[in-house]
């Protein structure tokens, strides 16, 4: 019976996981901040399995303010 559960719950999870970075990165950005970080992390995730929306997301963010070091 909790396998379903199980599942809609991870789902949610990485919806939420991959939210907050956008959060996070439309946060810093906007504060003049570097997020290069938290670019790279969303690109990394988009190669995996369940995360394939993390590509979307950065997408729709656009390249943003991010300085390179």
């Amino acid at each position: 019976m909790g396998g379903i559960s199980n599942h809609k719950n991870r789902e949610r999870s990485v919806s939420y996981e991959i939210r907050s970075i956008a959060d996070n990165i439309r946060s810093k950005e906007s504060r003049g901040e570097d997020a290069s970080f938290e670019r790279k992390l969303l690109e990394s995730w988009a190669g995996y399995k369940g995360y394939e929306k993390a590509g979307e997301v950065l997408a729709s963010l656009g390249k943003g303010t991010s300085k390179q070091a």
